[in-house]
């Protein structure tokens, strides 16, 4: 049995390095839960007058060549189509360009259904919504900023299971929600932080949990080799691929299809492909399913439009709907506006312990120094800096551009790391040293009065 002391240490220590990853993701993730209410009002302008928006299937995709869409757009790709999921939604096409690094180009096109006319775009990669989602999944950081969001996820977990560990003792002895104002700041915010830790530790649990795999999940795929369960790939490719990007298709002929065939399915992206496969995949939900979103798949042949592979998640096995629950999990999405204001509540209480854990930490080094700092006023200049820093990087992608600035925070995160690991290598030496200097000179004292 581990002892409370070692406990402890392991709470102290972990919080107290991964704690400031914690504080973000914990506000970006609250915030990122409504990522599409943000994007569904951002497209607001685009939505179509109830008297214009006519019969859905009455709509066929017009090219660029028959003047539907700007010029410019003839050198990008289309990687998807949006279809509304109401009679005044635009439909949105996902085209994107890939140049050189800072060339590099991603729009959503939107397109009046019933017409074919083209009413404006938005940039996708240089957009509030996408700042948030980078943030949140992989800290802006381009290169390994997935899998530190994951060991902060396993971070988190360690810290509420010894927090369970340490403070459900504690809690025996205490009225459950009591808060002892008269003993001063740090008892205060230590009742705090055992109140909030137990009262949100099953969501924190379900979040740590969630989040390492969501983060270490591309790293663990590819090592171990495991395919995504509604993977599907045709064994040979039936054209070249610039013979399979340039063949249009019928796109009221799909939606009849998917009307008859599959009434229950609800289409959200039609990715035509592009790559010789010859195939249009169709990704999309069921109502009232826990997933995450669109994780139910058909595979048509573009030709002709026969079905090649279908994926109800409703009826797999359950290792499919473990691996396919994770996200919906996450980020609350399967019970409606609701669910999320809880998860938005509930998110931040991650962050609020990392602060009052990091309030209770300063108030213990104080307590054990001549010189008293002013703690509160030091956790206020983090807390401000670091949300102050936060809205910047946002406001520089959406004026300078996503790229750029991940390219500057990509090395700057571990230019910080290694900072960071080398300051504290050296006043764990530096003390190390000090420890040890001071036993030889209690020793050397020790026989100087035998010898006296």
């Amino acid at each position: 049995m581990i002892k409370n002391k070692t406990l402890w240490r392991i709470h102290n220590w972990t919080g107290l390095y991964v704690g400031i990853v914690i504080g973000i993701l914990s506000i970006s993730g609250a915030v990122a839960i409504f990522i599409p209410e943000i994007e569904d009002f951002l497209d607001h302008s685009y939505q179509l007058p109830s008297s214009q928006s006519g019969e859905k299937a009455s709509f066929v995709f017009k090219t660029v060549e028959e003047g539907s869409l700007p010029e410019e757009f003839s050198k990008f790709s289309l990687l998807g189509i949006y279809p509304g999921q109401t009679p005044e939604d635009p439909w949105v096409y996902d085209y994107y360009y890939s140049g050189e690094k800072y060339e590099s180009e991603r729009y959503k096109v939107f397109v009046d259904p019933s017409t074919g006319d083209y009413l404006g775009r938005k940039d996708q990669l240089n957009s509030v919504p996408n700042y948030l989602r980078q943030v949140h999944v992989r800290l802006m950081d381009g290169w390994y900023g997935r899998q530190l969001v994951g060991l902060a996820g396993i971070g988190l977990l360690v810290i509420s299971i010894t927090g369970l560990l340490i403070y459900g003792n504690f809690m025996k002895s205490q009225v459950f929600g009591a808060i002892r104002n008269q003993k001063g700041i740090r008892v205060i915010m230590a009742d705090w932080h055992k109140l909030i830790g137990i009262a949100a530790l099953l969501f924190n649990l379900m979040i740590a949990i969630t989040g390492g795999w969501l983060g270490l999940q591309p790293k663990l795929m590819t090592w171990t080799d495991m395919k995504v369960p509604n993977h599907y790939q045709r064994s040979e490719k039936p054209l070249e691929a610039s013979q399979d990007e340039a063949l249009n298709f019928d796109l009221n002929a799909l939606m009849g299809k998917l009307n008859t065939e599959f009434p229950d399915f609800k289409p959200v992206m039609i990715i035509p492909s592009s790559n010789g496969y010859n195939t249009i995949e169709i990704r999309g939900d069921y109502v009232g399913t826990l997933y995450e979103p669109h994780i139910h798949k058909i595979v048509l042949d573009k030709t002709d439009l026969q079905t090649l592979f279908a994926y109800d998640g409703r009826k797999q096995n359950f290792w499919h709907k473990l691996y396919f629950i994770q996200e919906g999990l996450h980020f609350g999405r399967y019970a409606g506006l609701i669910t999320k204001i809880l998860y938005f509540i509930l998110g931040l209480t991650s962050g609020f312990l990392s602060l009052t854990g990091f309030i209770i930490y300063l108030k213990r080094k104080e307590a054990k120094t001549v010189f008293k700092s002013t703690v509160m006023k030091t956790v206020f200049v983090y807390s401000v800096s670091i949300l102050v820093f936060l809205i910047l990087m946002g406001w520089a992608v959406t004026f300078f551009g996503y790229v750029w600035v991940a390219t500057v925070i990509t090395p700057s995160v571990y230019i910080f790391l290694i900072g960071f690991i080398v300051y504290h290598l050296f006043r764990w030496r530096k003390r190390r040293r000090s420890i040890i200097n001071e036993k030889i000179q209690k020793n050397k004292s020790k026989i100087t009065a035998r010898q006296l």
